[in-house]
């Protein structure tokens, strides 16, 4: 049964859908639920798991009968065609998709981590925008000797780490991370200032990494979410969509003093991207005065403010099809974007 005719099937059962990538989330209909991350249900598959109840993964024909309130094969039937082998849909999750599958970490795992703050002290960052990421210095395990930054799910669960490198021995990775980069969606279960940020501003800052992020929050800027890389990933699109904001704009890393400016070139691929979800009105590019956020002093965050009010859509435009022109290797599927931006 291919993914398309499982969402049919969801469609005429009454479930609204919010795509998530890999799988979908929605409300428990059988039960009247409003609780719109309740359900999760594997597209390829068809594999769902009721988050609220706690329950094990169940075949997608196990869903249809409870939602229909029968097991009358006639009735499913209407909506399940048995000769696609559904019953045997339900086979045992390949361990490709056990490696999807989120870990859930205990939150007094946090407990162990020590509130040693001088090194992003030492670099502007107060103890408060610490706390309010439950930030702290490791001692053990595979984050020793680095501070680390706990990942949270929508359910407030904890599903991940990054830990800066605080050892600063060579050869050692700056950053590592404990958990699928492609699903966080930091910092916006982390607390409430990040989504409550969002919905005051009706604006959405994408940054690369949490350093950004963090002299970001010192500055008094919430509403940011970090991409942790060159791409936002389809998980931060979901939850950008779910508050419909005004405004967005694309903060990658400002490479200008290299040969080749890669936060720029990136930053015009996700804008690309974008276009999918967004009008065009709604994106802007605004790249950091400085290399990124960290560099930059309370002087370098008024030119960085008073440039993003006063970015000319299009000026804007116009700057993103020069850039378009020298750049190599456009995926074919963000290049054909490119039309919305020409037409005005």
């Amino acid at each position: 049964m291919s993914p398309e005719k499982i969402k049919d099937c969801l469609d005429r059962l009454g479930y609204k859908l919010f795509d998530r990538g890999q799988y979908w989330q929605t409300n428990a209909v059988f039960r009247n639920g409003d609780n719109k991350t309740a359900i999760q249900i594997y597209k390829n598959t068809g594999v769902w798991k009721d988050h609220v109840e706690n329950s094990q993964f169940s075949p997608f024909k196990r869903l249809v009968e409870i939602t229909l309130g029968t097991n009358d094969k006639n009735e499913i039937k209407k909506y399940i065609d048995e000769e696609e082998n559904l019953g045997s849909m339900y086979q045992k999750i390949t361990s490709q998709q056990k490696l999807e599958m989120d870990e859930i970490y205990p939150e007094d795992c946090l407990k162990k981590l020590l509130p040693h703050y001088k090194f992003y002290n030492d670099k502007g960052i107060s103890d408060e925008v610490l706390k309010n990421l439950k930030g702290g210095f490791a001692t053990n395990g595979k984050l020793n000797k680095r501070f680390v930054f706990p990942i949270y799910n929508e359910h407030k669960q904890i599903y991940g780490f990054s830990g800066r490198d605080m050892s600063r021995y060579e050869g050692r990775p700056k950053w590592k991370h404990i958990g699928r980069k492609k699903s966080w969606m930091y910092p916006l279960y982390a607390n409430d200032l990040t989504p409550n940020a969002i919905k005051e501003k009706d604006q959405v800052i994408f940054v690369e990494s949490i350093g950004d992020l963090l002299m970001l929050n010192q500055f008094g800027y919430f509403n940011v979410l970090v991409t942790f890389g060159l791409e936002i990933s389809t998980k931060l699109i979901c939850s950008t969509l779910s508050f419909n904001p005004s405004n967005i704009v694309i903060s990658l890393n400002n490479d200008s003093q290299s040969s080749r400016n890669k936060g720029l070139e990136a930053s015009v691929k996700n804008y690309l991207k974008l276009l999918n979800f967004f009008d065009k009105e709604k994106i802007n590019i605004c790249l950091p005065v400085k290399n990124d956020f960290g560099d930059m002093d309370e002087n370098d965050f008024k030119k960085w403010n008073e440039k993003l009010l006063s970015i000319d859509q299009q000026a804007q435009r116009s700057r993103i099809l020069s850039a378009l022109d020298s750049m190599k290797s456009i995926p074919k599927s963000l290049l054909k974007n490119k039309s919305i931006i020409i037409d005005d």
